[in-house]
């Protein structure tokens, strides 16, 4: 019975995830910052997935404008290669945080390593990645680009909850508007923090709070300021 539970557990989640996918849109005003993950990894050969949404919160530009967006989707995998290394594809908003920018749903790909041995309850890992999309300036459409790079501490609390907290700083860049890359780029720095709740043996709650700061350019007009993002995955493992 058990391993019944096991399979129709594993079912449920890839068949909820395929739907997500399916109704997630294709335009926001905001892009995921937040990693909703755990310093551990998957095992060699495992297959995870994650889905969710949230919203963002951000004073930007001089004069300072405010804004909110609510509903931004998040989706991916993850495949274990290494009893320390998994890579990951995510679906993600890369995006700029101006009005005459509108975004689409552009890719990611990434690889994270844990420094930590498997059996320590405080783990450590590194995440470096790249994503890509094409964004409508104006009107136009651009390519853009933007590497990142993550560290995460997490804590095993008990079998229950596990808790953790990173580093992220991302960068997007937009060489083909106008000026170029160094007049069309955002960066963006700072930590988040959350939990990872067990629900099931296969499946995770994941809700995540982050503070950034934001640095960038469009078309030479500088635009910094603050954003506040709050969101949450189920984290699902099909195998």
């Amino acid at each position: 019975m058990k391993i019944l539970a096991d399979v129709f557990d594993r079912r449920t989640n890839l068949a909820f995830f395929t739907v997500l996918l399916m109704l997630m849109p294709l335009k926001a005003s905001a892009f995921w910052l937040l990693g909703f993950s755990s310093a551990d990894t998957l095992p060699s050969g495992g297959l995870g997935a994650i889905a969710g949404t949230g919203g963002q919160l951000s004073r930007i530009g001089a004069p300072a404008k405010d804004s909110s967006t609510a509903f931004i989707p998040h989706a991916g995998f993850r495949i274990g290669v290494s009893d320390d290394v998994d890579l990951g594809y995510r679906l993600v908003q890369v995006t700029l945080p101006f009005s005459s920018v509108g975004p689409t749903l552009g890719s990611e790909i990434d690889a994270k390593y844990r420094l930590t041995a498997p059996s320590e309850a405080t783990q450590f890992a590194i995440i470096g990645g790249l994503a890509y999309a094409n964004l409508d300036i104006s009107g136009q459409s651009k390519e853009a680009w933007g590497p990142g790079i993550d560290l995460i501490g997490s804590r095993v609390l008990t079998e229950q909850y596990t808790i953790f907290s990173e580093l992220r700083y991302v960068a997007t860049n937009i060489p083909t508007a106008q000026g170029g890359a160094g007049a069309n780029y955002f960066t963006a720095g700072g930590i988040g923090a959350g939990v990872k709740i067990k629900l099931t043996q296969q499946t995770s709650l994941v809700p995540e709070i982050g503070l950034f700061h934001i640095n960038g350019e469009m078309l030479g007009m500088p635009a910094n300021g603050y954003a506040v993002q709050v969101g949450a995955v189920l984290s699902m493992r099909i195998w």
